[in-house]
């Protein structure tokens, strides 16, 4: 299947370009000689798939951040990185991250390897690749929000830097746990970007429960979105999320995109579906995925 790229945009320096040429004329990818994240862990260190319990509130934002979570290591959430920084994205590749086209394509840089974000290491974009269908209008928000980039230079793969494989649709089951991470505020409109990164834990909404919520903002909510969270609140993205990763076993099945608020009753976050686009993924960086 063909899909049309967005233009290119970045840094026409000469690894770049060398990169460039690797990956779009001779469309040769080195051989995978690392592990993914979830090949890496202890399986029984994943999150449980079971709910968690009965939690107080639900929130979300156009740009979350993660309200309710916790404090964790850069080594639980190994492939987290910063998308400039104020946008979350994940490495799927030591070459490649993925991240949301609302974020944009002006950045030209992420950040990488730090629990801390002041003291996570700069590696430079090459170009920006947004989802040629993406399109946002007052009825529904931000669909097809992927944004693909590619670095000028591999990241090294680490206990604090190393690539996750993309999950599969039967991942995204309703009532199953998904991780979500990033440095982003922790009050809506009240808060800054954090220092330190954070995880939070929540269920994955079934799309009709979602889509007939009483405030009505989830009606339009596309095949390439779901919904999870709390109906009660208390645990959410929030600004400064967007684009982050949202995981399940291990492995990546969403991105922040959307949402009202963070962390109110009734009004989930809204996460882009990554298995959904994952021959557009393989048309644009040749990863054998």
């Amino acid at each position: 299947m063909k899909f049309p790229v967005s233009v290119y945009k970045g840094i026409l320096t000469p690894d770049c370009t060398r990169a460039y040429y690797r990956i779009f004329v001779t469309r040769r990818v080195s051989p995978r000689n690392y592990h993914y994240f979830h090949e890496y862990i202890v399986l029984d260190q994943i999150v449980p798939e079971s709910n968690q319990g009965n939690i107080v509130t639900a929130e979300i934002n156009l740009n979350l951040r993660i309200v309710g979570g916790n404090i964790v290591s850069i080594e639980d959430v190994p492939y987290q990185v910063l998308y400039g920084r104020n946008c979350g994205g994940s490495l799927i590749a030591p070459q490649w991250v993925i991240t949301a086209a609302h974020c944009k394509d002006l950045e030209t840089f992420v950040l990488v390897g730090s629990t801390q974000r002041s003291q996570a290491k700069s590696y430079n974009i090459c170009a920006h690749f947004i989802h040629p269908k993406y399109n946002t209008s007052d009825n529904i928000p931000n669909d097809y929000d992927y944004q693909l980039v590619i670095l000028e230079t591999p990241i090294p793969v680490t206990p604090n830097s190393r690539p996750i494989a993309i999950g599969s649709l039967d991942d995204l089951k309703p009532g199953i746990i998904a991780s979500i991470s990033g440095w982003g505020h922790l009050q809506f409109n009240k808060s800054k970007m954090q220092d330190l990164v954070r995880r939070v834990n929540v269920p994955v909404m079934d799309d009709e429960e979602c889509r007939t919520l009483p405030n009505g903002y989830f009606k339009n909510i596309t095949p390439r979105m779901f919904c999870a969270g709390y109906r009660a609140g208390s645990k959410d993205s929030c600004q400064g999320d967007s684009g982050g990763p949202v995981v399940v076993n291990g492995k990546l099945i969403g991105l922040v995109s959307f949402g009202v608020g963070c962390a109110m009753p009734d009004t989930p976050g809204v996460y882009s579906k990554i298995p959904v686009v994952r021959d557009w993924i393989r048309a644009v960086t040749a990863l054998p995925l």
